[in-house]
């Protein structure tokens, strides 16, 4: 038999998954331990007959097979039944939404995911098998996300409770019954609590955080309770709210939060109860008498957890823009301008002789432009109202200074110097998120996210399972030392396309150097380290190398340059990366094996084909990502979407890729002349103007198509003659740079830092190979040996190169005539022959040989006794008298 069960007191989300759940598993019976919440109470009232559930009495706990437990897995939470969860032979299947506990139950499978409400999770997997539901179900469910939610707005909110209430939306829930049962009017009782709890509330300010606390003497328990504690906060308005209800010998303790500052759960786990972020209780038993002595001890207690729980505010330092760019008041607005532009400054400090004498603003900016002013000085548009604060001023303080005083920013001083300064955008910002201001990426319903299984399988079917096994190995190493592991960058990208890739790049929070050697000692392997960047190499005795790098987060001074780093978190490492389908990782622990980490929205921008920055500073940042761009968009068949392009537009505009080193810019160029196909890269980059700051400005037309193509029928007919290969992307190179002078090629090679044998067959490729490839067109008949003569020095990519470009068969019957016959032509006779008949040994030895090769390429020679007839007879006087 199976049978689905929730906590005890179930809410509307509990009992919603338990129906939800049955839809999913359409054998397993609803049984209810314990009671409802007087809201769910009534609506199970009114539905009676449309939900069939059973009393925990009425269930044969021997005849249990499967367990569904929904929104929790805390043992003692399902009251009666808790004994099923721990009987072996029975499997456990969990459908939650609050996070793992110690005191979690045994699981066999678990469908957990962290979203605001638990129905979510059953919603979706309804969605996505296709199984229908009446607009009775949809109203149900919605409920529940509702409630757990706070109708969408809980910080645990997240896009698939979204999308769920939309899906139940389009079937028909019904907001009237959504309405009557989420708000529902207060009975008489409950209106005497609220108007007791009101008159004996106050308000304490803990960290810049409005606390209420509030206590009522009950003489018996007030169902409903928790929504009385809700409403007087909506009415109040107050950030939080803690309620202490004397019974007799015990004390409910329940407690509301609005901020983020504040874990009710967190901080009622300390009276024995628990629950959400946002809602949570608690009951204090064997309370010999809840008088006001018990309650100033409880109160006492409760302050001095919210003490030591609510989070310190944000302060200037944190939040502030830095380093800041000083500007002198007789700058003129439109250099102003492009400062602002080139780092990304909403505005800027003025100083006179050193002296902070003003700000000036985008809004100053843009109006003295659009006066025809920009070539005015700065000091006649800024504002010289100045207010300095500290860098340890809260973010509440500096709200409302901001407020107060109308001002659009603000510097941050520290003995005299201004180490920072704070706009509004900085302040929403802190308030809102990094991504508060990025662009939409539109209403079309994202695919549901992947499952730790559904990882799991794609890394099963994709990797070796060599691999798979390292990265369980990884996982449990992980586990054993503290370490946080994931696997990121590209490799996840390409497991989600099914894509093979075996560029295994992984993240440790903490001391990747120090993980890799525990790895190395457990494997085997060598290891190779750089402590002062906390990123190591290991490669292993099955030959697989792994790249592990600590989590860090990056800090430009200026654009164009390498960044600083420092240890951060997993979310700050993927935040530093430069398109969102490379910044989402998965977690490599044994707990969270297959866990998808996706902060940036990576899998929508997969599924739609999107090439997207994760912030607008990125490419001023790094200008390389330019270049990268071009190359995934093509790789991939995607295309940039349109902000990113218009934001990398701009950077081109500001000539940042001439601020790059020539080998940033080399190592770029080489990557993408090794893709499968690089001339639609490069194509895209010359149409975007790149190429040109680049130093290349070769039209990237169909000439070069057609070349490139050439270039790879080239290779594939040529490279069977060379088993060291051929250096494609050089001879891709040189079809690029074959227009340029002798000496452009060289400066430009200088510039790219090349190595001075790749800047050699470039030179060989774009200067000498057209002379020979003149003298071959040019000449009736050539003898071998000067075929021999011209081809024999050149490189493979030369040969190569000569093939693609010569417009003439006939070069190319020469080149397969000398790679086929010629290259390979040798002589018999040599030094001990030459010494046996006269010679004596000297470099004459040399012009002998060269010469009777020339003969044997020519056919004048054949068998060795021809060789030596030559030699005698044209090198015979060279002989010592003594000879025969």
């Amino acid at each position: 038999m199976e049978i689905i069960i929730s906590h005890t007191n179930a809410d509307f989300d509990s009992f919603a998954s338990m129906v939800a759940a049955q839809k999913v598993y359409p054998d397993a019976k609803i049984v209810l331990a314990g009671a409802q919440n007087r809201n769910v109470r009534e609506f199970l009232t009114l539905h009676d007959d449309v939900i069939r559930t059973y009393d925990a009495r009425q269930i044969d706990k021997k005849a249990v097979s499967r367990l569904i437990i929904v929104d929790t897995k805390i043992g003692r939470r399902l009251g009666e039944l808790q004994d099923l969860a721990y009987m072996p032979g029975v499997e456990v299947f969990t459908f939650d939404h609050h996070p793992a506990t110690p005191e979690d139950v045994p699981i066999t499978r678990d469908f957990s995911e962290e979203v605001g409400a638990t129905i979510t999770i059953l919603t979706k997997i309804i969605r996505d098998k296709g199984i229908s539901i009446t607009p009775f179900e949809a109203t149900l469910f919605a409920l529940g996300v509702h409630e757990d939610t706070g109708s969408l707005t809980y910080k645990t909110t997240t896009y698939d409770d979204a999308s769920a209430l939309a899906f139940l939306m389009a079937n028909k829930a019904n907001i009237d019954m959504i309405h009557r049962f989420l708000n529902p009017a207060l009975a008489p009782d409950q209106h005497a609590l609220f108007d007791i709890l009101l008159h004996a509330s106050k308000v304490i300010e803990i960290n810049n955080v409005s606390v209420m606390i509030t206590r009522a003497d009950v003489d018996e328990y007030v169902e409903g309770g928790s929504i009385v504690v809700h409403k007087l906060a909506d009415v109040e308005n107050v950030e939080a709210i803690f309620a202490l209800l004397n019974q007799g010998n015990r004390v409910y303790l329940i407690g509301r939060s609005r901020t983020d500052a504040i874990d009710v759960g967190k901080i009622l786990e300390e009276f024995g109860g628990g629950g959400h972020a946002q809602a949570a209780s608690a009951v204090i038993k064997g309370i010999s008498n809840a008088d006001d002595v018990e309650d100033k001890i409880i109160e006492d207690k409760l302050i001095k957890a919210l003490f030591a729980n609510i989070k310190q505010p944000l302060v200037a330092k944190q939040i502030m823009s830095s380093p800041v760019r000083l500007i002198e008041s007789d700058l003129s607005i439109k250099e102003a301008n492009k400062l602002m532009i080139k780092y990304g400054y909403s505005g800027l400090p003025v100083v006179e002789n050193g002296k902070l004498v003003g700000l000036i603003g985008r809004r100053e900016i843009d109006k003295a432009a659009h006066h025809g002013l920009s070539h005015a000085p700065v000091k006649g548009f800024m504002t010289r109202r100045i207010q300095p604060i500290p860098p340890e001023m809260p973010l509440p303080e500096i709200q409302k200074l901001l407020s107060d005083e109308n001002l659009g920013r603000v510097p941050v001083v520290e003995n005299d110097l201004i180490v920072g300064i704070i706009s509004r955008t900085d302040i929403l910002k802190a308030m809102g998120g990094l991504d508060y201001f990025s662009r939409s990426q539109g209403s079309k319903a994202m695919k549901p996210q992947y499952t730790r299984g559904e990882i799991a399988q794609k890394i099963k079917t994709t990797l070796p399972s060599e691999l798979q096994r390292i990265l369980r190995e990884v996982g449990d190493i992980a586990n054993l030392t503290g370490f946080s592991a994931f696997l990121v960058g590209g490799i996840v990208r390409d497991l989600l396309l099914n894509n093979k890739n075996l560029d295994v790049d992984i993240v440790i929070e903490g001391d990747a150097v120090e993980f890799a050697a525990i790895l190395v000692e457990k494997l085997g392997g060598k290891i190779r380290a750089h402590q002062k960047f906390g990123t190591a190499v290991v490669i292993l005795p099955s030959g697989f190398r792994i790249d592990f790098a600590s989590a860090r987060a990056e800090f430009y001074e200026k654009p164009a340059v390498l960044p600083q780093v420092e240890p951060t978190s997993i979310k700050q490492d993927l935040a530093r990366r430069d398109f969102t389908i490379n910044a989402m990782a998965i977690s490599l622990n044994t707990k969270d094996y297959g866990k998808l980490l996706d902060y940036f929205n990576g899998q929508r921008d997969l599924r739609y084909g999107r090439i997207r920055i994760l912030h607008n500073l990125s490419f001023i940042e790094d200008p390389t990502r330019i270049f990268r761009a071009a190359r995934f968009e093509q790789r991939l068949g995607f295309r940039m979407e349109t902000e990113t392009e218009e934001l990398l537009r701009k950077a081109i505009d500001m000539d940042l890729i001439e601020q790059l080193s020539g080998s940033r810019v080399r190592d770029e160029l080489m990557l993408i002349l090794s893709e499968e196909k690089p001339y639609r890269i490069l194509k895209r980059l010359s149409d975007l103007g790149a190429l040109k700051i680049a130093g290349i400005g070769t039209a990237i037309n169909e000439e070069i198509e057609q070349l490139f193509r050439k270039v790879d029928d080239a290779i594939s007919e040529l490279d069977f003659n060379f088993p060291a290969g051929i250096q494609r992307r050089l001879v891709y190179l040189a079809v690029i740079l074959k227009d340029m002078k002798k000496k452009a090629i060289v400066s430009w090679c200088e510039r790219m830092k090349l190595r001075k044998t790749e800047t050699a067959r470039l030179l060989e490729m774009a200067c000498e190979v057209p002379k020979v490839i003149d003298e071959f067109n040019k000449a009736a008949r050539l003898k071998n040996s000067r075929i021999y003569e011209l081809l024999q020095p050149m490189s493979p990519e030369a040969l190569v190169f000569a093939h693609a470009v010569s417009a003439n068969l006939k070069v190319q019957k020469i080149i397969h005539l000398y790679l086929s016959r010629l290259r390979g032509t040798k002589v018999s006779v040599n030094g001990r022959n030459l010494q046996r008949m006269g010679f004596p040994p000297s470099p004459i030895y040399n012009i002998i040989l060269r010469g009777l090769l020339i003969a044997k390429l020519d056919g004048k020679v054949g068998t060795l006794e021809d060789e030596e007839r030559f030699v005698i007879e044209h090198f015979g006087q060279f002989r010592t008298n003594s000879a025969g």
